[in-house]
Parts: C-alpha cells; sequence; structure tokens
C-alpha cells in the first residue's frame, strides 16, 4: 500500500478541528512506521506482524454506508433465517495483497451476520486467487471468492450477497457486475466518472474519505480503538488458519476459547 495523500491527513485534521476533538499525538495515515504520534491504517496493511503501541489498525470497510445497511436487514430480520453468504472481492496486485482482501471479507462475514466464524476451509491458486467457505456460529454459511488479478489501475470490484429462507439482499443493484458512478461525462480526452459520498470531504475517494471517517472515528471514541486493536489480532489468527487450511488440504474447526 502506497503512502496515503497528505491532503487526507490534513483533511482529518481540519475534521477534528472543527467538531473540536484534540488528537493525544501527530496523527499519521500509512503503515509505514512513525517512531512517534499515532500510526493509522487499515488493519490488512498490518497482518502477520504484532502491534505496536502506536499503531491502530482501521476497520475503515465497517464505516460503509452499504455494509451498514446489509447488516441492519441481517439484525432487523428484514430477510428472514440468513443460510449463506456470497461474497467476492477482486483487486489488483499493486494496491491489494490478497491477504489484505481476505482480511476484509472475513471481518465483513462477522460483522454483516453478527456472528464468529467456528470452521474454514480454503483453497487458493499461486497466490492470487482462492476460495473460503467458512460456518459462523448462528450456523450461516459463507463463500468467499478472491482474487488479485486485475490489471494495474483497476478499483476494487466487489459484491456481497445475502441468501436467507425467505428473502435475498445486496450490496449491489439487480443484474449489476460491477460498481456504479454517480456520474459521468464524455469528453475528448475520454471518459470521466465522479461519485463523491460524503459532503464534507468533497473530492476524496470513497477509500481515503473511509480511511479519514475511520481515523476520526478511533480519535473520538477511545473504546473503538480497543475494540479494532482485539479485532486485528483475531482476524490476523483467521488469515493465517486460512493459509494454513490451503496448505494442509484441511477443513480446520475452531474450538470454543479461540473465539471473540
Amino acid at each position: 500500500m502506497n503512502k496515503i495523500d497528505p491532503d487526507a491527513e490534513k483533511a482529518l485534521r481540519l475534521l477534528l478541528d472543527k467538531y473540536h476533538i484534540r488528537a493525544p499525538q501527530e496523527l499519521y495515515l500509512y503503515p509505514e512506521i512513525s517512531p512517534s504520534g499515532l500510526n493509522l491504517s487499515p488493519g490488512w496493511a498490518w497482518t502477520g506482524t504484532p502491534l505496536k503501541e502506536n499503531q491502530i489498525p482501521l476497520l475503515t470497510w465497517r464505516l460503509k454506508r452499504k455494509f451498514i445497511e446489509l447488516k441492519k436487514i441481517v439484525q432487523e430480520a428484514t430477510v428472514e433465517h440468513p443460510r449463506m453468504f456470497r461474497f467476492s472481492s477482486a483487486g489488483n496486485k499493486e494496491h491489494w495483497s490478497w491477504s489484505g482482501l481476505l482480511y476484509r471479507e472475513l471481518d465483513l462475514c462477522e460483522f454483516i451476520g453478527n456472528g464468529t466464524i467456528t470452521s474454514l476451509q480454503a483453497v487458493i491458486t499461486d497466490g492470487e486467487a482462492g476460495n473460503v467457505i467458512l460456518r459462523l456460529n448462528n450456523n450461516i454459511l459463507c463463500s468467499i471468492e478472491i482474487s488479485t488479478r486485475l490489471p494495474s489501475g483497476k478499483a476494487l470490484v466487489d459484491r456481497h450477497e445475502i441468501i436467507a429462507q425467505r428473502g435475498v439482499a445486496s450490496d449491489m443493484v439487480v443484474d449489476t457486475m460491477i460498481p456504479q458512478h454517480s456520474i459521468y461525462t464524455y469528453t475528448k480526452s475520454g471518459v470521466h466518472h465522479y461519485r463523491d459520498v460524503d459532503e464534507e470531504l468533497f473530492g476524496f475517494d470513497e477509500e481515503q474519505v473511509d480511511l479519514i471517517r475511520a481515523a476520526f472515528l478511533v480519535v473520538k471514541q477511545k473504546d473503538v480503538t480497543d475494540e479494532w486493536k482485539a479485532r486485528h489480532d483475531h482476524l490476523s489468527s483467521l488469515v493465517e488458519s486460512v493459509f494454513r487450511s490451503d496448505k494442509n488440504r484441511e477443513k480446520i474447526i475452531f474450538t470454543e476459547p479461540e473465539i471473540i
């Protein structure tokens, strides 16, 4: 992952000033470790390495409206008795690692499904594509497809579907294959598209908006920092288990103490 645009760090400081929230230390929004200040980055960037005291892993995707609404649909039984989740996520190698996408999707399974993973089995091809089948403790079966084979420069393409005993839900419009944008312009220089999603952070792409909002949240609410650090340890352990499952060609069943 490359260093985030310094304008994002400036936007975070402006947002904190606007709401009169004082950061305890200088804030840095990228995974390279600074010896001073707080280092805030999406948790997947630090998978496989112990966290230092000044590192705060951010679960940025949890702030996306589409995932919040899917979670609400499950919690409020808008679809009755969810039976299966079908999740897919494809990115390019310049920005995403396979384990990074896995970290994200594993968290979304537990976040949206309101449960904890009790078993999993995985098959990975060349470290670039793979499938993971897992089950939550509320008996929801989850299928995750992950690939890092998108062409260079292509944005993340993901889809999350809920199949219930009665009803289905998805984070994409029916019959839509790839994410859509709000505005398209067709000019002499080519096709340009825009999808601003935050009126206070106008001009940033969705990933940067999520990063800034997640950083704002952990500075504002200390309990979120503690929760996300615990989640990071849990998810890092799950990622390791997925690779172990693939290597040994075995289904892994977790005992109760391993589940958070």
